[in-house]
């Protein structure tokens, strides 16, 4: 072989060998990149995640603050409505158990309500009262019942109460407490709504 043979064939040799350490700079390099790119797009995933679960919390937490304002506007239209309703409900109670008073009805309730305060005094003292707006009732209940019906101070819609000393008891039959007790039903039912 001759010299330029020789240098012919290193020169082959050593771009053989620079081409194979050149391939394998650039696959290296290659391989590196295609890490960092990787770990680049795992990490912007993850911040981009990130991002969307903290607008996700935020949204949830807005959604829920506007769903809490608008149930307390709706349990304020309800209660308004509601207290409409009670209002309207026991003026027109109050209407009808006017009416009622001026009716035969009414001073048989009366009779049946003094009847029943006699039965559960027994032999004890009772003292019965009525209503101011009954007195032209208490002389027929009174010859009735051989009592003294006394008229109350203190009007209370109708009905009668009756105190028995003896046994320390009020009976308690007016209309007014009737129309607390119906108000009170009427509150706690709509508290369940």
């Amino acid at each position: 072989m001759t010299i330029e043979e020789k240098l012919q064939h290193f020169r082959e040799a050593c771009v053989a060998e620079a081409m194979a350490a050149a391939e394998k700079i650039i696959s290296d390099y290659k391989t590196a990149l295609e890490k960092d790119l990787l770990d680049y797009q795992n990490s912007e995933t993850k911040l981009a995640d990130m991002e969307v679960k903290t607008e996700a919390t935020r949204i949830d937490k807005e959604t829920n603050k506007q769903l809490a304002l608008e149930q307390i506007k709706l349990r304020m239209e309800l209660s308004k409505k509601a207290d409409e309703l009670k209002e309207k409900i026991f003026t027109q109670l109050e209407e009808k158990l006017a009416n009622y008073q001026s009716s035969p009805e009414y001073e048989a309730l009366l009779d049946s309500q003094i009847e029943r305060a006699l039965k559960f005094a027994g032999n004890d003292e009772v003292k019965i009262y009525i209503d101011p707006n009954d007195e032209n009732l208490a002389h027929s209940l009174s010859a009735k019942h051989d009592i003294d019906i006394a008229i109350s101070k203190y009007p209370f819609h109708g009905g009668m109460r009756a105190v028995i000393p003896a046994k320390n008891i009020l009976i308690d039959n007016s209309f007014e407490k009737k129309i607390a007790e119906a108000k009170e039903k009427f509150d706690v039912e709509m508290e369940v709504l």
